[in-house]
């Protein structure tokens, strides 16, 4: 996954993106900073369905929940 400066990002990166993603308002900063890719990718994520991330340490199991929201393993 790169990020919004090019660069790769690592696992505890898309964690923390994939929390600001649960927790703030599409139109804030926090949610301005995720990837636009990452982004993507987690609002075709449909419910019970599990995908994988690649970050530059490794890849990154995540996975949509019955309430919507997204778990990153």
């Amino acid at each position: 996954m790169i990020g919004n400066d090019g660069k790769p990002i690592t696992r505890d990166q898309i964690r923390a993106a994939v929390a600001a993603y649960n927790g703030t308002a599409r139109g804030s900063t926090e949610f301005a900073a995720i990837p636009r890719a990452l982004v993507t990718i987690l609002d075709a994520l449909a419910v019970g369905k599990t995908t994988y991330v690649k970050g530059s340490d490794g890849q990154l199991q995540i996975s949509r929940r019955k309430d919507k929201t997204i778990v990153a393993g």
